[in-house]
């Protein structure tokens, strides 16, 4: 039995909700081992703070104690902060689990990149202050942000607690011609039930946080799970791999 670490912010809900359930056709523990570290979802950045540190060291330990093979970093900090923060996040966790690291970030800007998706929608559950900053990070990627949703949610429960009915509604709202995919920053809202749904109401795909999140610690790992049920992002035959210095 393989198992992909989940390192989450203190407050988070995210990924550990869907693993399971996607990765049963694989014998992969992806839900356990998961570390909470005491951090906010949105870290200081982009240099990390010595506190801050320490806590990824000891959720990084924590997995690496536990048996992860692989770890990935679930906060939304990386694209807030951009590129180099998501870089340090995956090398610092890396460093001290000794085992292959990603962050969420990091794995939706590889996907992007892999399908030639230029164009986005991105949609965020906080305020258009963070919405704006995280577009910021797909700008200096050299991606097009055709369009920003901002859900003004104020805590990852109320994102989490979102009715999936109404989200979904909200993401086909999201869409503009011009857009190649739908991107949902962090890994609280609920879209994994409905993302197969919306991508073929939209025909385009839809990348969520919580999902990549899954999905880049089954590439890590050089795994793939056939789970069409939960979109395209498991249908796909061939992993290709994920690296923190592919962007």
């Amino acid at each position: 039995m393989r198992r992909i670490g989940h390192l989450l912010p203190s407050t988070s809900l995210g990924a550990d909700r869907w693993a399971v359930r996607i990765c049963a056709p694989v014998a992969v523990e992806t839900a356990h081992p998961t570390a909470r570290a005491a951090l906010p979802e949105h870290l200081c950045g982009p240099a990390i703070a010595r506190a801050q540190a320490a806590e990824l060291t000891r959720g990084a330990e924590q997995l690496a104690q536990a048996g992860a093979d692989a770890v990935v970093w679930n906060g939304g900090s990386c694209g807030l902060h951009g590129l180099a923060h998501a870089r340090a996040i995956a090398r610092s966790i890396e460093a001290t689990a000794g085992v292959p690291s990603s962050t969420v970030t990091l794995g939706q800007l590889d996907l992007l990149a892999r399908h030639r998706l230029p164009s986005l929608a991105l949609v965020t559950a906080g305020s258009r202050e963070t919405a704006g900053r995280v577009a910021d990070t797909y700008v200096a990627a050299g991606l097009r942000v055709a369009s920003v949703t901002a859900l003004g949610l104020a805590t990852p429960r109320e994102a989490a607690e979102l009715p999936v009915a109404r989200l979904r509604r909200l993401l086909l709202d999201a869409d503009t011609d011009e857009a190649r995919c739908l991107v949902v920053a962090g890994t609280e809202l609920p879209v994994a039930p409905v993302a197969a749904l919306v991508e073929r109401e939209l025909g385009k795909p839809v990348f969520d946080g919580a999902r990549v999140a899954v999905h880049t610690g089954l590439e890590l790992l050089g795994l793939h799970v056939d789970s069409p049920g939960w979109g395209r992002l498991f249908t796909s035959d061939t992993p290709a791999g994920v690296c923190c210095d592919t962007h």
